[in-house]
């Protein structure tokens, strides 16, 4: 009896777990995770569509969402496919690429291993400077002083009206290819929540200042007060321009 009456209980969670299946909106990436067994150090029960275990790459914890692959449920001890969509997403763009490893966390657990097989959100394959200069064509030249003053002006107009920055000041140096221009400016205030802003700065950018083509990638890097936001560049049309726009919240 007692059997059978566990029996139900276990069916009874699972429909629950299951009845209803959430969807990604954008799914930005498909991966393969082992999830580890419960003799291994990992879960105890399994996972399904929806699970947010901490997305843990690159030394760094991110929320992202798993949608199941042809499966239900995945228990401990099995691997399974799926699609994920980041909670931040500007913050993973210029990031990815097949192979690359992954794991997912519960706190500073590790529960699965898992590596990208496809990566669905095209600004999100993985870039640098190596890459970039070798897609250019031969008549992509470095900008002059008179384009990168009009380039300028762009930046100053849109970031100028960011009401949570101050202090903006630029400084060029053409023959520096990786960074023809840098662009700093200072939080006006600690408390500000961060991640708004930084939204805002990378929406500014793909809207108002870069050019017909464009990779970039952010980075949060903790500092002893605060944290420094970096948006590093590269964008292009008939010439090329790089460099890194630098928000100081300290």
């Amino acid at each position: 009896m007692l059997h059978i009456q566990l029996k139900q209980l276990h069916s009874a969670h699972i429909q629950k777990m299951t009845e209803a299946t959430p969807q990604l909106s954008q799914p930005e990436l498909e991966g393969e995770i082992y999830y580890l067994s419960e003799q291994e150090g990992g879960r105890r029960n399994p996972v399904a569509s929806g699970y947010r275990g901490q997305f843990y790459y690159n030394g760094r914890d991110w929320d992202a969402p798993q949608t199941l692959i042809n499966k239900e449920l995945c228990y401990p001890g099995e691997n399974v496919k799926v699609r994920l969509q980041t909670l931040s997403p500007n913050f993973h763009v210029g990031q990815f690429y097949v192979g690359q490893g992954f794991e997912i966390r519960e706190g500073t657990k590790t529960v699965g291993r898992g590596k990208i097989t496809q990566v669905l959100r095209t600004d999100f394959n993985y870039w640098d400077f190596d890459t970039f200069f070798k897609e250019l064509k031969p008549e992509h030249k470095p900008v002059d002083f008179q384009n990168i003053k009009s380039f300028s002006t762009r930046v100053r107009h849109a970031l100028g009206a960011i009401k949570q920055i101050s202090n903006l000041r630029l400084s060029k140096s053409l023959s520096n290819h990786s960074q023809m221009l840098t662009i700093e400016c200072n939080l006006r205030e600690v408390g500000n929540q961060a991640l708004p802003l930084m939204d805002e700065i990378c929406d500014r950018w793909r809207q108002e200042i870069q050019l017909a083509n464009s990779h970039y990638k952010t980075e949060l890097k903790p500092l002893t007060k605060g944290v420094q936001f970096e948006l590093t560049f590269a964008t292009w049309h008939s010439s090329f321009v790089t460099g890194k726009i630098i928000v100081n919240a300290i």
